[in-house]
């Protein structure tokens, strides 16, 4: 069992568990997302961490969450500025057959609330903030309408999946419409 946890702040991947601050110019940049020939998309030098047990997952996690961009609003003293996927990945090999290996993955997804910023006051940076949630929650909301009726054999005008529009849906592209189960709370 290993785990990773990321965050999309502003439309840029940061690593939770990777402190270090990368900085070029004065800004920080982020992490690169890739596109495999597996039609999977990852993220280049995400650190992955080895779990020994649940406590140890979680303890991973704790350590992630104090890393999180938060910021207060009038609506909210502490808001979350960014989604992030905690991601568990299990690997099982079969002791009779080596080669038999399994994969799976389990990403626990946070989502930023989508805002007005009429109603947060959010001005400047915040305000970005906003926008760019706004922008990734919408591209999600497009990319579950556009499954949802091709599994219903409805296209209507819709000719493709737009998980590139947005970091968000391209990190959550094989849990949203891969060999997967999704559930949404």
């Amino acid at each position: 069992i290993s785990c990773s946890f990321l965050q999309i702040y502003n439309e840029k991947v940061f690593d939770l568990l990777n402190t270090s601050k990368i900085k070029r110019h004065g800004k920080q940049e982020g992490l690169r997302i890739r596109w495999s020939k597996s039609e999977q998309f990852s993220v280049e030098n995400l650190f992955v961490f080895k779990c020994n047990d649940a406590e140890h997952a979680i303890q991973y996690f704790n350590k992630g969450v104090k890393n999180k961009v938060v910021a207060a609003h009038n609506l909210n003293h502490a808001s979350s500025r960014s989604h992030c996927i905690f991601s568990l990945i299990f690997e099982i090999t079969d002791n009779a057959a080596v080669d038999n290996q399994v994969v799976s993955k389990l990403q626990l997804v946070d989502l930023a609330g989508s805002e007005r910023t009429s109603m947060t006051g959010a001005t400047g940076l915040a305000q970005k903030e906003s926008i760019d949630i706004n922008k990734s929650l919408f591209t999600l909301r497009k990319v579950i309408t556009g499954l949802a009726e091709a599994s219903r054999g409805k296209n209507r005008g819709v000719s493709h999946i737009p998980y590139r529009d947005s970091k968000l849906t391209c990190l959550l592209k094989q849990s949203l419409g891969g060999n997967s189960f999704s559930l949404m709370i």
